[in-house]
C-alpha cells in the first residue's frame, strides 16, 4: 500500500483551542507553529534556554526521503557483534542495570528482521514526502510575508554510495519499492556518481565506490537552524515560550490533564503534546503510559568546506557509516550509534572516528580537521524505527509526537502538520494510524 499525501480539508469547527506542547526542538516548534498557524494559543516549554539546542543541533542535515529504512535489520546483530569491544566501531552496546534500557533492546532486536523493516519503510516515506510538502508551504507563505527562512538549505539531492555490489543490488531492490511509491531514485556506477558529484573522483579511483543511489528530490540543511527562525516566526505568531524549565508534574482531572505544573507556573489547556524527545519517555511515566523510546547516542562534527573542494550533493557512505551535508561554508558530517543510556559525555576516540570517516572518503577536506567542532547528542529512538503519533494514554487530550530517532529533521514538518490537522478536527494529509502508539503490543 503507498502512502497518500492528500489535501487538507479544513473544518467548519472554529472553537480556539489551548495546547500546551512540551519540548522546543524541531518537532516541537514545528507542532507549536502548526497549532498557532491555524489560529490557536499556544505554550511551548522547554527546559533549555532556547530552540533546537537538544537533538536538533548538530544532526547530519539531509532531508531524505530515500533514506527513511529504520536501523532494525538482519543484518544488524552481527555487526553488533563485529564492533563489540572497538572504541570507534559505529555501533556500541554498553549494557546497564536499567530496566528501561533492557525491555527496549528486546523489543529492538524482535525487530531485526527484513520483514519488520519493510512494513516500516512506507509509514515512513509517507511522512517524509508530507515534510517535504509542508516545509515548502511553509517557506512559501513566510516568502510571500517577507520574512523568508534560511537555513542553508541545499536541493542537489543525496547520494548513498557503496563499496560492495552486494550491498548496491540491496539498495537497488528497496529503491524499487520506494519508486511504486512515488520516489524516483537512480542507481549509478562508479563513473556515474563523480558525474553526479565530483568530489567523490578520488574515492573511485581508489576503487572504494562501485555504485551508488542517488535521490535528486532529496534535499539537506541545518536543522538547528531552521529550527531556531521558525521558532521566532511561531512567537509572532503568539506562541508564548516557557524556557529553562522542567516540566514537574501533571495535574489531571478524570480522563483530562488540566495542567502542565514546571517551576511553580501551571499551565492549562484543551491538549497537550509530548514532543520532548529522549525525555518523552519520563514524562509518560509520569501519566501511566509506557512508550517504547530510549536515546541513541551519536556524534557529528563540522569542518570548513574550503574553496572549491566540498561536495554539494549529500552523501551517505554505507561502509563507513557516516553522512555528509554541505551548509554553506561548513561541512557537517554525523555518524555513530551507541546504547549506552542518557550519557551525553563527548568521547574523543568515538568523535575522532567519525571525523577519520569524513576524511577518508573525501581527502581534499584535510586541510580544515584543525578547525573541527566535535559535538554528540541523544536521538530518541522509537524500537520499530518509526515515531509514535496520535492521542495515546488514557487521558484524551494527550497527544505524542515523539520518538523520531535519527529521522526527526526528515519526519518532523509532516509529523507537526498531520497531528495538528487531527487535533483541529481537519482531514489529514496523512493516515496516522501506522504512528498510533497501539501498535506495541503492550498497549
Amino acid at each position: 500500500m503507498s502512502p497518500h499525501v492528500g489535501s487538507r480539508v479544513r473544518s467548519s469547527r472554529r472553537s480556539i483551542l489551548k495546547v500546551v506542547v512540551i519540548g522546543a526542538g524541531i518537532v516541537g516548534v514545528t507542532t507549536a507553529y502548526e497549532f498557532a498557524e491555524r489560529g490557536h494559543q499556544v505554550i511551548l516549554i522547554d527546559k533549555r534556554e532556547g530552540a533546537g539546542l537538544e537533538t536538533s543541533y548538530a544532526n547530519g542535515g539531509q532531508l531524505g526521503a530515500g533514506e527513511v529504512a529504520p536501523w532494525a535489520g538482519p543484518e544488524v546483530p552481527w555487526l553488533a557483534l563485529k564492533w563489540m569491544g572497538r572504541a570507534d566501531g559505529p555501533f556500541r552496546l554498553r549494557l546497564k542495570a536499567d530496566p528501561e534500557q533492557w525491555i527496549w533492546l528486546l523489543r529492538f532486536l524482535m525487530r531485526c528482521r527484513a520483514s519488520a523493516r519493510e512494513e516500516r519503510v512506507l509509514p515512513n516515506l509517507g511522512l517524509a514526502l508530507l515534510t517535504q510538502s509542508r516545509m515548502d508551504e511553509i517557506a512559501a507563505k513566510l516568502t510571500s510575508e517577507g520574512a523568508p527562512l534560511a537555513f542553508d538549505e541545499r536541493r542537489d539531492g543525496i547520494m548513498q554510495i557503496f563499496h560492495y555490489e552486494r550491498s548496491l543490488k540491496e539498495a537497488a531492490h528497496g529503491a524499487e519499492t520506494m519508486r511504486r511509491a512515488g520516489l524516483e531514485q537512480r542507481v549509478l556506477t562508479a563513473a556515474e556518481c563523480v558525474e553526479v558529484e565530483p568530489a567523490l573522483a578520488s574515492s573511485v579511483q581508489r576503487g572504494e565506490i562501485v555504485g551508488g543511489l542517488y535521490c535528486a528530490s532529496d534535499r539537506s540543511g541545518d536543522a538547528h537552524v531552521f529550527t531556531r527562525e521558525l521558532a521566532a516566526r511561531a512567537e509572532r505568531l503568539g506562541v508564548r515560550f516557557v524556557t529553562g524549565a522542567e516540566v514537574e508534574r501533571f495535574e489531571t482531572q478524570g480522563d483530562r490533564i488540566t495542567g502542565v505544573r514546571t517551576n511553580g507556573w501551571l499551565f492549562g489547556g484543551d491538549a497537550v503534546v509530548l514532543a520532548a524527545g529522549i525525555g518523552s519517555a519520563k514524562l509518560a511515566r509520569q501519566l501511566g503510559l509506557r512508550i517504547p523510546v530510549y536515546p541513541l547516542k551519536g556524534y557529528s562534527v563540522t569542518v570548513p568546506a574550503g574553496e572549491g573542494v566540498a561536495p554539494k550533493v549529500s552523501l551517505t557512505d554505507e561502509a563507513r557509516k557516516i553522512v555528509v551535508s554541505r551548509f554553506g561554508d561548513r561541512m557537517r558530517v554525523a555518524g555513530t550509534a551507541e546504547v549506552s543510556g542518557y550519557d551525553t559525555t563527548l568521547e574523543m576516540p568515538r568523535a575522532k572516528s567519525v571525523l577519520d570517516g569524513l576524511l577518508s572518503l573525501l581527502p581534499q577536506l584535510s586541510a580544515g580537521a584543525g578547525e573541527a567542532q566535535f559535538w554528540t547528542g541523544l536521538r530518541p529512538m522509537s524500537s520499530d524505527g518509526s515515531p509514535l503519533i496520535g492521542q495515546a494514554g488514557r487521558y484524551r487530550n494527550l497527544y505524542l509526537n515523539t520518538g523520531h530517532g535519527s529521522l526527526g529533521w526528515t519526519l518532523g514538518a509532516g509529523s507537526a502538520a498531520a497531528l495538528a490537522d487531527a487535533v483541529c478536527g481537519e482531514t489529514p494529509r496523512l493516515d496516522l494510524t501506522p504512528f498510533n502508539i497501539k501498535r506495541f503490543s503492550f498497549i
